[in-house]
């Protein structure tokens, strides 16, 4: 079917970018010698993880519980929960998971640590546990200097195994140049590279020392002690990604296509694209680049100025575009991890014809 014949307004993934991308990342780990746990948020796809073990992805990544269910669904053997896991249900479906799969948690308190303690110990196992550590973000994580304490204080806990450390670089994303995301680059790996070391003078050579953001692994040129990445956002970039410099915006695998239903004068036209697809999303630390709501392809000057839940605003210079009722744009959004997340399917396309419909087989999983 050709890509003009789908309803709008929909997502659609050029499949030849999708591929290049997630190969891409994966030759990159593979030079530098480190394993890659890619973040699932971004696709919550089956169809697409499987590419990614395929080009070697030794694990993934998965912000939530129902994330990783599915994503073992799949065929993934080994998960890392990436926050930490509170509350009794949550700790049943945990203690059933890493019956199918390997399975590391993430803590950043005591108190965490012995919730998982005790279901440990009531189920008869023990929870692998990777500490988060705060490298400037300022939201999970513990600091470097207060490593040494909880540590110690862990290893009383018999259901509790550390296996090493991970931040995340998140605050890149508020990056307004390079030298904002080098910074946030350097920050991960200092972060990483003095809480390896405390480890390793309290006797444990972790098996984990794990950064991972988007930018801020493209920015690395020296990965010393790091051992592995978790980006996520690659496979399909994004307006975001292209405002700090990753990436141009050719590489960007996902799009929205939206039909303009009116145009009441000149310069202001509307389209059938609102928040409920496209989201009012800036980035999730905000970032001064990023200038309305997506990028307009073939219409760069075209902003998108608003949206209410199923309208989007577009603004522009008559004289410069000439946009006409009928006229059907694609977008590529701000951030595709959230815009992936408000629908069932994404329309694979390749040379403008669609091949094949992925399903999100994680959508809605915020549990």
């Amino acid at each position: 079917m050709d890509v003009k014949a789908l309803e709008t307004p929909c997502i659609i993934v050029d499949l030849d970018k999708l591929e290049y991308n997630v190969k891409d990342m994966a030759r990159l780990a593979e030079k530098i010698g480190l394993e890659l746990w890619p973040m699932i948020k971004t696709h919550k796809s089956k169809y697409i993880v499987k590419q990614q073990l395929e080009q070697g992805a030794k694990g993934v990544l998965a912000a939530k519980l129902g994330e990783a269910e599915k994503m073992v669904e799949a065929g993934v053997e080994k998960v890392i929960l990436a926050y930490p896991i509170i509350g009794e249900e949550k700790l049943n479906r945990l203690a059933s998971l890493t019956k199918r799969a390997e399975v590391y948690c993430s803590i950043d308190s005591l108190e965490a640590a012995k919730i998982l303690d005790e279901k440990a110990q009531s189920v008869g196992c023990v929870f692998k546990c990777i500490i988060i550590i705060d490298s400037g973000l300022k939201r999970l994580g513990i600091q470097v200097n207060e490593l040494e304490s909880l540590y110690k204080q862990l290893t009383m806990l018999k259901g509790i195994c550390v296996v090493g450390t991970a931040t995340h670089g998140g605050h890149v994303y508020g990056a307004i140049d390079r030298e904002g995301v080098l910074k946030a680059a350097k920050g991960e790996l200092e972060a990483i590279h003095q809480a390896t070391a405390v480890l390793r003078q309290l006797g444990l050579e972790p098996e984990f020392a794990a950064i991972g953001s988007t930018p801020t692994i493209k920015a690395i040129e020296d990965f010393k002690d790091i051992k592995q990445i978790r980006p996520g956002n690659y496979v399909f970039y994004d307006a975001v990604q292209v405002a700090l410099g990753v990436v141009p915006a050719e590489r960007c695998a996902l799009s929205i296509l939206s039909t303009v239903i009116s145009v009441p004068e000149a310069g202001r036209a509307v389209m059938d694209a609102g928040s409920k697809i496209l989201c009012l999303d800036a980035g999730a630390h905000g970032n001064d680049n990023i200038k309305g709501y997506g990028i307009v392809k073939k219409h760069p000057e075209v902003l998108v100025k608003g949206l209410s839940e199923e309208l989007g605003r577009l603004v522009y210079d008559p004289a410069k575009d000439n946009l006409k009722v009928g006229d059907v744009l694609e977008i590529i959004p701000n951030h595709a991890c959230t815009v992936v997340n408000m629908v069932d399917r994404l329309y694979g396309v390749r040379k403008g014809q669609v091949q094949l419909e992925i399903r999100v087989s994680a959508r809605g999983e915020v549990r």
